[in-house]
């Protein structure tokens, strides 16, 4: 049997923010019931150890997010959350829960929350046996970003590091990355050649229960098929998804939005 490194589940496409860097998709806006999660858990029980609750939305926004928690605890999952921070401060209880593995912290909304860095720096003091990594991935160009320095200065780090993984402390890291094209059908950008981690080390669930290879995919283009309608195995074992399988093993791409990609130009370069 196939075992993913990970599986994405977005449990609400629901956010608090608009942010300029992040897609738009042009779903119905939705949030998942307890029951759904379960089910969902249920079909992908063998496939994998680790679930990362997100793709689009704000996850912490969720109504029922310690349900959700226990009900991964009960199918002994390990969670990965993102969140942007923003309600991190009132949810430091919940996200303290066994089950949570990992919490990254996209460090974008800085200028939407007063005291945003003073709020998460006290809230990452109050998590407990907890991965924490502060991202910061829309790096434009060689200056570094006020946050980014503010975060070093805060642990007595150098400004001037440029390395874009440094350990802050114990659990707790500062990841950078340079901005990347979110992939469209609408992209001027174009290539055929390159792999990808989709489908061979993970996928991705939206809230609608629609299968997509990858948390890329935030409009569900690459319908693969319906976990409340089908067994994952079925989806696996469909031509669309082992024609995509298949090609990425080539470096070969086979779909059109996977063509307009660019984030699969990092993974040729890390070959």
């Amino acid at each position: 049997m196939k075992k993913f490194k990970r599986i994405y589940i977005e449990i609400t496409n629901i956010c608090n923010l608009s942010c300029s860097f992040c897609s738009i998709d042009h779903r119905v806006k939705k949030t998942i019931t307890p029951h759904e999660f379960e089910s969902i858990l249920k079909k992908i029980n063998d496939y994998t150890d680790y679930i990362y609750l997100h793709v689009k939305g704000e996850p912490l926004l969720h109504p029922d997010l310690k349900k959700l928690l226990d009900i991964a605890s009960k199918y002994n999952k390990h969670v990965n959350i993102t969140t942007n921070g923003t309600l991190l401060k009132d949810k430091v209880d919940i996200l303290n829960h066994e089950a949570v593995r990992q919490i990254n912290i996209s460090l974008h909304s800085e200028n939407q929350q007063a005291n945003y860095l003073e709020n998460i720096i006290n809230s990452v003091d109050k998590l407990k046996n907890k991965i924490i990594v502060l991202r910061y991935w829309t790096l434009k160009d060689e200056k570094s970003p006020v946050i980014v320095d503010n975060v070093l200065k805060h642990f007595n780090l150098s400004t001037t590091d440029v390395n874009n993984h440094i350990k802050l402390r114990d659990d707790l890291y500062l990841d950078k990355q340079e901005e990347f094209v979110w992939p469209s059908l609408d992209n001027d950008y174009y290539n055929e050649i390159g792999t990808c981690y989709a489908l061979k080390d993970q996928l991705a669930i939206l809230v609608d229960g629609t299968v997509v290879p990858c948390c890329l995919d935030s409009d569900g283009v690459i319908n693969l098929g319906n976990i409340y309608k089908e067994n994952l195995e079925n989806i696996i074992n469909s031509n669309r998804y082992q024609a995509m399988k298949i090609g990425f093993c080539n470096r070969k791409v086979t779909e059109e939005l996977c063509k307009r990609c660019s984030f699969k130009d990092r993974l040729l370069t890390n070959k």
